[in-house]
Formats: structure tokens, sequence, C-alpha cells
């Protein structure tokens, strides 16, 4: 339910991030497109003006004259009409035609729907002003290519947020069916063990053997019960809520490092060395934290492939943490890989899952609030340091 919350939030926050990024393009292109219509409206209405204070003093031919040397130098449509007649049209792409006339006014009405065109007027004898024209006028081309380009980008985001979004969710569910096929894979593998022990008891118990015997059995079906009993702790702590309580460190990392001795094959030469201080506590999950544990050591067992196995478990303290380090003289990690490792799904071994690493990850750092990363990895061996808060 909180997950849900969660993810029902993060998409109301990219909504009104999103709303406001198309809020803030479209308030900046109209603020430009204002900025250039009023620009063209004063050069317009100076010239209107200039025309209007010469018209009186000056013949047809210099009125011509006028029109042709200052509205050209203007790069916006601009339509010169008197009375019924088209008087001049300047920036007008229309071919001369039979409907020239025709569109001519229909466009003359197009920009009066626009923009109030400018009167044009002399002063009679008397004094008083008299409509000689009027200079219609319209939006430049670039005008025309910004209103556009605001609906261009939002098509284009959006088409980018969606293909993200796509490519995420298909990567999440990816991601998703990974973990599940390897949180399958570690609990089969995690019980497979004790299982199978108790069966071998089991078929032991059905023959005769002496009572000594028997109490041996009971107990070390005991320990594979008890075994079982913790997986499924484990497990069910993953998603829930942890209740931590206090731990000693020593304590925890000798019973880890026992079992792991204990189930090493009777082959294998590999020694685990453990060197830790003894009053050091924490507050904690004793159950999440010995199988982070496991899952480390685990893990350098199954990278080394020497008769000489070493695996180095080192405690040291500093102000306000605890931090573990684990050393092993296995076959060593790839540099571009020790981040990787600790992702779901990725593994270094032929047969791995990619789970054990980053359910520890999970463990130290989201539910401990510790750290873990590698310090150190080549041919001679791998370092992993783990931090936890004292």
């Amino acid at each position: 339910m909180k997950e849900f919350k969660l993810q029902s939030s993060i998409k109301l926050v990219l909504f009104v991030f999103a709303l406001a990024m198309v809020l803030i393009v479209l308030w900046i292109n109209s603020s430009i497109i204002s900025n250039l219509r009023e620009g063209n409206r004063q050069q317009l209405e100076k010239i209107a003006k200039s025309y209007s204070e010469s018209i009186s003093n000056s013949t047809d031919e210099e009125l011509k004259f006028i029109i042709n040397s200052l509205l050209p130098s203007l790069n916006f449509p601009i339509i010169i009409t008197s009375g019924e007649e088209i008087y001049a049209t300047i920036n007008i792409d229309i071919p001369n035609d039979n409907n020239y006339d025709q569109e001519i006014w229909n466009l003359v009405t197009t920009m009066n729907e626009t923009f109030k065109p400018f009167d044009i007027t002399r002063v009679d004898e008397e004094g008083n002003k008299i409509l000689v024209s009027k200079i219609h006028y319209g939006d430049q081309k670039i005008i025309k290519t910004i209103s556009v380009l605001p609906y261009l980008e939002l098509g284009f985001a959006f088409l980018f947020i969606s293909i993200s979004t796509f490519g995420f969710q298909l990567i999440r569910a990816n991601e998703r069916n990974s973990i599940y096929a390897g949180m399958a894979r570690e609990t089969a593998h995690q019980l497979g063990t004790p299982i199978s022990s108790l069966l071998g008891w089991v078929e032991l118990l059905k023959e005769k053997i002496a009572t000594k015997k028997r109490n041996e059995i009971l107990v070390s079906m005991k320990k594979d019960l008890d075994r079982l009993a913790e997986i499924s702790d484990r497990f069910s702590k993953i998603g829930s809520k942890v209740n931590f309580k206090k731990i000693n460190l020593k304590s925890l990392l000798e019973k880890v490092t026992l079992y792991m001795v204990e189930r090493l094959p009777k082959s294998s030469k590999t020694n685990i060395l453990l060197s830790c201080q003894k009053n050091i506590n924490i507050m904690g999950d004793p159950v999440l934290l010995s199988w982070a544990f496991e899952n480390i050591i685990k893990n350098s067992i199954d990278a080394i492939d020497k008769l000489d196995g070493k695996i180095s478990i080192r405690m040291s303290i500093n102000e306000d943490n605890v931090s573990i380090l684990f050393s092993d003289n296995g076959r060593g990690i790839k540099r571009n890989d020790w981040n990787n490792i600790f992702k779901p799904g990725f593994s270094t071994k032929k047969r791995g899952w990619g789970l054990g690493l980053s359910l520890t990850q999970r463990i130290v750092k989201e539910i401990h609030g510790g750290d873990i990363v590698v310090i150190d990895s080549s041919l001679e061996g791998t370092k992993i340091k783990l931090s936890l808060i004292i």
C-alpha cells in the first residue's frame, strides 16, 4: 500500500512538473510573439503618422515614392486600401491572376480580425480630418514559425516521455522478473540443504539403530528444522518492517563463520579467519545481518578456485561506525563490475542468479542504514567493505 502511494505521489509530481514546463514554454512563446507584434505596430504607427503629415503637401507620385521607399523595409505583409481600391501591397505572396483582387480583399479581412488597421488622413481647408486610406498588416513569417514551435516541442517531449516511460517500465518489468526468478531459486537453494538433510535423517530413523545414534540424529534434525525456520524468517522480513535489537557483532560473525565452515566440501582446504573485537554492539536484525554475511562469505568461497583458499574477516571501529572487511584470494571481479554485482539479476558465475549480493546491499543500506562497497579486486583476490552504524 505504501509503495503504491509512493508511486502515485511520484507520478503526481512528474505531472505537475510537466504541466509547469508546458506553461513556461507557452508563456515564453507568447511573450516573444507579443514583443514582435508590438515592434511591428510601433513601426507602422510611425510610418502612418509620417504619411498622414505629408499627404497634404505631396503629389500622388511623391506619396507612392514614400510608400515604395519606407514600407518595403518592413518584413511583414502590408496592404494599403483606399476606399474600394487596393492602393499598394508589400510582402504579399499571392500570384497575380484572375482572382488576385478577391484574394487580396480576403486577406484584408483576415488581417483586420487580428490587427486594427491604421488610418491615413489628411486635413482639409477647414481643418477637418478626412480618411484617405488604411494600412492593413499581418504577422511576419517568423511569428508564424514561432507559433508552431511550442506544439512541436510539446509533441516531441510527449513522444520522448512516452518512449522513456515505456522503456523504463520494460526495464522494471525485466528487473522484477529477474528478482522473482532469483527469489524463487534462492528460496529453493536455501531450503534444499536442510530438506535433503531431513530426508536423509528420516531414512536412517527407519533403520534399527542404537538409542545414542538416534538421539544424535534427532539433534541434527532439530538443527535443520531451526535452519528452515530461520530461512522462512529471512524471507518474511525482506518486505516488512524490521524491529531492531541489540546485537553483538563478534558473536553473530562467529555463528555465521562456524555455519559456513561446517558446510564447506570435505575436499576443500579453504580457511576462514575471523578477527573481531569482543564488545562491539549495534542495533539491527540478527537474522537479516547473518544472511548478508553468509552471502558475502559464500561468494568468496565460490570465487576461490585454489586448493589453499583463504577468507579473512576483520573488524575495525571508526568514530560512529564499525567496518567489516571481507578479503579472499579468489579470481577477482572486473573493475567495471564492482557496482554491477549489487544489481538484481547480475552475476559473474555461470549458474549465478544475481540475487545474493543485491539482497545483501538492501539489508545493509536500506534496512540498516550502512554501506557496502568493493574496495579492491584483482586476480589476487577481492576485498569488500561493509559498514554499519554503532
